[in-house]
């Protein structure tokens, strides 16, 4: 049964609400330049949305990951920010994956080594084992490429950050919007109904819609980037990861029959429904920076 006009309508509303209210703290650190209130509300959205994957996967239910995953991730969050005010740009792009990759070893290796204390439970314990390590990195690496930008190219990094977010919300609320009015041809109708090639469509031209708005006030902040790449190139490859960030998050929850990850948020859900495909376009957009750029 499709939903009545007055209910989508209202589910708009207050998915637009709620993106605007986050996302505009978000701006506003940028646009502010107060790096310390941007990786607070990323901090914050992410911290919570590993807390959302944990209990996915049910590592929630054995304190030893639980908390393991939830200290290391504030370690990790910490360190992220200590690593961003302290040494330059040049330095923080070049020594970042060091940082990542020291985390993510030492998480894994904290998980195996808490595993040994405890008889097996076969599936069970891999099942919250894997969860605690997907959570992580999933949650917390993947949006932190966000970060990544931010310090990719001193000042111009704010402004690129302002654009992967304004590229990815655009995407996602004109595939909505699209979709809800005249979608009729199901995209992937085994992990998510609700999605159509025709919202698709209008996701992608929410994606150049979203480039233009943020480029053209901001053309100077750009100088340093190729601005056909901004305008015709990075767009359309951002809306696909955009699409393939929010199927992610569907596979999950059908794979672990997981109705809702939260309801933190009016009219989103959980806070991993409001980053799910930040957490795919932000190191999309990064890679293609550091590759092409």
């Amino acid at each position: 049964m499709s939903e009545a006009p007055s209910t989508k309508r209202q589910v708009f509303i207050a998915r637009l609400s709620s993106t605007l209210v986050l996302w505009g703290i978000v701006t506003a650190g940028v646009v502010l330049k107060l790096p310390w209130l941007f990786f607070a509300v990323i901090g914050l959205l992410g911290f919570l949305a590993l807390i959302e994957v944990l209990k996915m996967f049910g590592a929630d239910r054995d304190k030893r990951y639980y908390v393991w995953t939830l200290l290391i991730g504030l370690a990790y969050l910490g360190t992220t920010y200590q690593h961003f005010a302290t040494i330059s740009p040049a330095a923080a792009k070049a020594d970042w994956n060091h940082l990542d990759l020291f985390y993510l070893i030492l998480h894994l290796f904290g998980l195996f080594t808490l595993t040994l204390l405890r008889p097996l439970k076969g599936e069970t314990t891999l099942k919250r084992l894997i969860g605690s390590f997907v959570g992580f990195f999933y949650a917390l690496v993947l949006i932190n490429f966000l970060s990544r930008i931010l310090a990719f190219a001193g000042d111009t990094g704010y402004y690129l950050v302002l654009y992967v977010i304004a590229v990815t919300k655009f995407t996602d609320m004109g595939a909505y919007v699209v979709g809800s009015l005249i979608g009729k041809h199901k995209m992937i109708p085994y992990i998510s109904p609700g999605k159509t090639w025709q919202g698709f469509g209008g996701g992608i031209l929410g994606a150049y819609l979203a480039s233009c708005l943020v480029y053209f006030p901001f053309k100077d902040q750009f100088a340093s980037i190729n601005g056909t790449q901004l305008l015709l190139i990075i767009p359309f490859i951002l809306a696909l990861a955009t699409v393939v960030g929010d199927l992610a998050e569907s596979v999950l929850k059908r794979c672990l029959d997981v109705k809702d990850s939260g309801h933190m948020l009016p009219g989103i859900g959980g806070a991993l429904d409001l980053i799910d495909s930040l957490c795919f376009t932000a190191p999309m957009l990064y890679l293609y920076l550091v590759l092409f750029s």
